[in-house]
């Protein structure tokens, strides 16, 4: 009887592993991510179809973040059309992003929302995952594309 492996990735290389040690990496990892992204960010709140009917704003705030709010929110020179238009816009980019798998959500917010708003590169967020550049900017032109056609669908 074939007994089943456990890999982790490691220094780029795939490392096996007892069960055990992969279960405790991974919800290691689960747990990392929901103290860096998921209580960082807010999330849609959807009714019993499924449809967007507000956000929840994030558990967690810096001073930082809510002055750099407030200053890119609407300034003195914006007029009131280009304000509805980039809510519209932000809405309809938050509505096609939570239609995409988990994995191609955290790719798109590490290469575009991470750091401060400027994203990771790709080369590192594949040392992060333990991946090529190369495969990092294969995902990302697909999702792009499947961004693309969420996008006309709506």
């Amino acid at each position: 009887m074939n007994k089943k492996q456990f890999y982790i990735g490691v220094n780029g290389k795939q490392v096996e592993v007892t069960e055990e040690v992969y279960l405790a990496y991974y919800r290691s990892k689960r747990r990392d991510r929901y103290f860096e992204r998921d209580i960082k960010t807010e999330r849609a709140i959807r009714d019993n179809a499924g449809n967007i009917v507000g956000y929840a704003p994030s558990k967690e705030d810096s001073l930082e973040r809510i002055i750099s709010a407030n200053e890119n929110f609407i300034d003195d020179q914006e007029s009131v059309e280009d304000a509805v238009i980039r809510a519209f816009m932000s809405d309809a980019l938050h509505k096609v992003l939570d239609k995409l798998p988990e994995v191609e959500q955290q790719l798109i917010d590490a290469l575009f929302f991470s750091n401060g708003g400027k994203g990771m590169t790709e080369r590192e967020y594949a040392k992060e995952i333990g991946i090529t550049q190369k495969a990092v900017n294969k995902r990302k032109h697909k999702v792009l594309a499947k961004l693309k056609n969420l996008f006309m669908e709506n």
